[in-house]
């Protein structure tokens, strides 16, 4: 290569040769950094594919868990942890098993709801409720009326709904018992309750009622606020859709003021916030046995009619705005569906079985103890199963 002075720098000039080298180089890492490329999307792409199709053989057992059970034991996930109550009491355990704390009462009938740092427990039917914060402090009240449902949200803001002799009351209470609100709701006006939601601000509440007119009946949905919006209605009722010859049985407040109302033959879905507006609506063309709902999905169990007894169910998961996410059909016999954050538990007598949104079968198990209870817990891939005798914390491996 030959070199030149000029106006005191250096210039160079390449010959052809050394030209034709450093292209042929150039071209030659052109060719590396492609394969590079497509090598790493290669690797992606098969981890993806082994995460989402990935199937445990294993299932051990992390900790047994001896307790007195009684048949009205139940438990649910909970922060990093499991809730587990009766009619006796309530403990939490953390995500080895370890019991953390543990508190007594005498509630017939429970039925838990849980938000935040709260989880309130009252008796279905009865009139005692336990609210309880994630360290276990416990504050214990009564009220008026029978409780037929009982939601709570993240400020420890209670929301009931009492069956009274002359009507149906929604009624608020706040951490310290004091009475917020007091609805009646009579059938002849409204119609007769079938279920609850509070939003987790404490600020609405949606609720369902079933409307009887002679041989007609539809379902009402109606939405109640309790901040200004709704006092400048007077009763705190800001919005409602009627829906005829159907039946909505459940109602689940979502994340981002979304709404989800179930009804016999579909799912329908609402914006909420100063005006309340039907976004989608799903038609469920098959009987809905069973359902789930958390912040983002709604999962269900279908009963395949038509299909042979190998796919006698159909699992569907749909998300908060309607969109299908997973369809997967299954034989096997069961009396719990739970919902995960990506993932949905089946569990029968003696079956235990695992999916994931992909429809696939992550881990599937037939136990010679016969299941008495199933949750999810704090951590992925473990599970507390109870059987009449003792108390199990497994994990997939």
């Amino acid at each position: 290569m030959e070199q030149k002075k000029k106006s005191g720098f250096s210039v160079y000039i390449n010959s052809n040769e050394n030209f034709q080298n450093a292209l042929i180089l150039e071209q030659r890492k052109k060719r590396y950094r492609i394969g590079l490329i497509i090598a790493l999307m290669i690797v992606a792409l098969c981890s993806i594919l082994a995460y989402r199709y990935r199937t445990y053989h294993n299932i051990k057992v992390v900790k047994t868990i001896s307790k007195d059970l009684t048949e009205s034991f139940q438990s649910f996930s909970y922060k990093k942890g499991t809730i587990c109550y009766s009619e006796d009491g309530i403990y939490f355990l953390d995500g080895k098993g370890n019991e953390k704390w543990n508190r007594t009462y005498s509630i017939k009938n429970p039925q838990a709801s849980y938000c935040g740092n709260y989880i309130v427990i009252a008796s279905k039917n009865g009139n005692e409720i336990a609210l309880l914060d994630n360290d276990g402090q416990m504050k214990k009240f009564s009220v008026s009326y029978p409780i037929v449902d009982v939601e709570i949200a993240k400020q420890g803001v209670i929301a009931l709904m009492l069956h009274g002799d002359k009507g149906n009351y929604i009624e608020l209470y706040d951490a310290a018992q004091k009475k917020l609100v007091s609805i009646k709701v009579t059938a002849s006006q409204n119609g007769y309750p079938m279920d609850i939601a509070l939003s987790s601000d404490g600020q609405n509440l949606v609720v369902s009622y079933l409307v009887v007119d002679g041989i007609n009946v539809k379902s009402r949905i109606a939405f109640y606020n309790f901040g200004m919006t709704g006092e400048e209605k007077g009763d705190q009722l800001i919005g409602g859709f009627d829906f005829k010859d159907c039946v909505i049985s459940k109602v689940s407040y979502m994340s981002g003021s979304k709404v989800v109302a179930a009804a016999d033959d579909k799912l329908i879905f609402f914006k909420t916030g100063k005006t309340i507006s039907k976004n989608n609506t799903v038609e469920i063309r098959k009987t809905i046995k069973s359902i789930a709902v958390n912040d983002k999905y709604i999962a269900m169990v279908l009963e395949n009619d038509t299909k042979s007894a190998q796919e006698k169910y159909q699992a569907v998961v749909y998300n908060k705005n309607g969109r299908s996410v997973m369809k997967h059909e299954f034989s096997s016999e069961y009396t719990k569906l739970l919902l995960g954050e990506k993932e949905i538990v089946l569990a029968g007598n003696y079956h235990f079985s695992v999916l994931n949104f992909a429809g696939h079968e992550m881990y599937q198990k037939d136990f010679k103890k016969r299941i008495s209870n199933v949750s999810l817990t704090g951590k992925k891939r473990r599970y507390l199963i109870t059987y009449e005798d003792n108390i199990n914390l497994l994990e997939l491996r």
